[in-house]
């Protein structure tokens, strides 16, 4: 339990400085570099305008980032092909919501079913990363305590 208490504080920690940077200027770059690739994408699909790289939702990356660094005994090929591929599926994912919400002509904000997906995404992708990491996390906080045999019951 105390491992759990641990990995939790060094997450959060973690993630406030990462939003911090990304809140400080990432977020901006993110969308400079993004536009003219949501552009061409949008073309490529037929739908008509841009939209928007700068949604607050893609502060998404902050935690997936966060998890895979942090996460413990994670091999190094685990961690960082893990990491390069749950940030491809991420960054596809953004793609693909933003022409959802052009295509659904809410420019200014996502649908809320994808905004949901939004959020759980990185969690998920984690899961999937590292779930032996929370396969053992979660049977320390589900196993009742037993007894050592020199205890009495």
């Amino acid at each position: 339990m105390k491992q759990i208490l641990l990995f939790t504080l060094k997450f959060v920690a973690l993630t406030l400085a990462l939003t911090w940077l990304w809140l400080a200027g990432g977020n901006a770059l993110y969308a400079e570099i993004m536009q003219p690739i949501a552009r061409e994408f949008h073309q490529w699909v037929g739908l008509r305008g841009p939209g928007t790289m700068g949604r607050t939702r893609f502060i998404n990356l902050v935690p997936f980032i966060s998890l895979m660094l942090l996460t413990p005994r994670l091999s190094l090929r685990r961690r960082w092909g893990g990491l390069a591929i749950g940030l491809s599926i991420l960054v596809l994912s953004h793609l693909l919501l933003n022409a959802i919400a052009v295509g659904s002509h809410m420019r200014g904000r996502l649908p809320p079913t994808a905004a949901l997906a939004s959020d759980a995404m990185p969690f998920l992708i984690w899961f999937m990363i590292a779930r032996e990491f929370v396969q053992e996390a979660m049977r320390k906080i589900h196993s009742p305590k037993t007894p050592r045999s020199d205890e009495e019951v």
